[in-house]
């Protein structure tokens, strides 16, 4: 959802594929942030990403910036080529305006002003579709099908993993912990964070259905490059008795995205003599769910909400196969963590979305009494870390604060 490429009139690439990984356009994306990061926050739900990225392609790559018609996402890219479409049929779907930064979500049309102050070409930004409308046609000839094929438009992978979990009731909360680690929280209205910017909020392309979250970090990453750099096998290295207390783990190696600070690094901080390589997984682990503790306190102060007005939260990805992990967030968040049946649920959102568009929440409960969706697993939270929890996250939050004001004056 978070990246973008671009292409001539011919829908050749002009310019590959980057994503909000790659840390080259981080200074443009600090300075739009500073300019107008509450109005386009306001209007576009999330941190302007792309806008960055195009305006970082512009000045540093002034010859192939001449020569592209439009910038897409890779959903829209391998739909054009199988459809043969031109740049004059580009398109992208509702889902991921908030990670250009320069729409109007509320009317569905791009924000004419934010793109006027940022000198962004309007020509150059693609058509905004809903999921479910036809974007193109395979022709039979193609793959030798009996008929032409029907190619949707359909929805970036993050809300179409949303859709294949169920994730479509109002006030109900999930937790993706595959490649990026996402909170997030459905809602019916669309309410933006345009103070503090930590939350994005998105359409989801399906009337009334709206999403808030917070992308903490690439928690995928960080798992595989804690385990393989230092050759840890939980299963085998994680010792029962940990110590963690003070010792935490600052995960923003790209830059921090809640709130959008591209200045940030990684860093571990109280680190002492006795710590071995299981303490600082924990505190990896641990870390993950303080920032997602900050997240969810925002969410709540956003949306008017109790304390207590939920006491569960749907896992997904290949983190939720995690004991430990899972243990940990339950009793940081003070939820019951509700891992649910291991299914390809971006596969089987976007088919959702295909096959019933507006109607989605109507037709998904029939999943639910098949067993096709189900809950495999109930982690609840230890009740004896609760309160010893409630400290630490507070403290957290003060490091890594202190630590973004070392980062942004040395300018690293």
């Amino acid at each position: 959802m978070a990246g973008i490429l671009a292409i001539d009139r011919n829908w050749n690439v002009v310019f590959p594929w980057v994503y909000s990984v790659d840390t080259r356009s981080n200074k443009i994306l600090d300075k739009i942030e500073g300019l107008l990061g509450g109005e386009i926050r306001k209007s576009s739900g999330g941190i302007p990403f792309m806008a960055a990225k195009i305006k970082w392609i512009e000045e540093e790559f002034p010859d192939k910036y001449r020569n592209i018609a439009k910038f897409i996402n890779l959903n829209t890219y391998v739909a054009g080529k199988l459809c043969s479409l031109g740049a004059e049929d580009a398109f992208i779907d509702y889902s991921v305006l908030a990670m250009y930064g320069l729409a109007d979500v509320e009317a569905r049309r791009w924000n004419s002003s934010i793109c006027n102050k940022l000198k962004i070409d309007m020509d150059r930004l693609p058509a905004m579709l809903p999921p479910f409308k036809v974007a193109g046609k395979i022709p039979s000839s193609r793959f030798q099908t009996e008929n032409d094929i029907e190619v949707l438009v359909g929805v970036g992978d993050k809300v179409a993993s949303f859709f294949g979990a169920g994730f479509l009731e109002k006030q109900k909360l999930i937790d993706e912990t595959g490649t990026y680690t996402v909170l997030g929280f459905c809602t019916d209205r669309y309410i933006t964070d345009s103070k503090d910017r930590i939350i994005t909020s998105i359409y989801s392309g399906i009337e009334g259905i709206y999403f808030q979250f917070a992308v903490v970090a690439v928690g995928g990453y960080l798992y595989s490059w804690f385990t393989n750099k230092f050759r840890f096998d939980p299963k085998k290295d994680l010792k029962g008795d940990t110590d963690t207390e003070g010792l935490y783990f600052i995960p923003h190696f790209s830059g921090r995205a809640a709130p959008s600070q591209p200045y940030y690094r990684g860093v571990w901080f109280g680190i002492k003599w006795n710590h071995e390589l299981s303490d600082f997984y924990v505190a990896m682990l641990e870390s993950l769910g303080y920032e997602y503790d900050f997240i969810f306190n925002r969410i709540k102060k956003l949306n008017n909400l109790r304390d207590d007005f939920t006491d569960n939260i749907k896992v997904i990805g290949g983190g939720s196969k995690d004991k430990t992990w899972n243990l940990l967030k339950a009793s940081i968040l003070n939820l019951k963590y509700r891992i649910m049946k291991e299914i390809p649920y971006e596969l089987f959102g976007a088919f959702l979305i295909a096959k019933n568009g507006n109607e989605l929440p109507l037709k998904y409960k029939e999943f639910e009494d098949n067993r096709i969706i189900s809950c495999t697993e109930t982690i609840l939270p230890d009740k004896s870390r609760v309160n010893y929890y409630k400290p630490q996250c507070r403290k957290y939050i003060e490091t890594v604060n202190k630590i973004g004001e070392i980062y942004r004056n040395s300018g690293a």
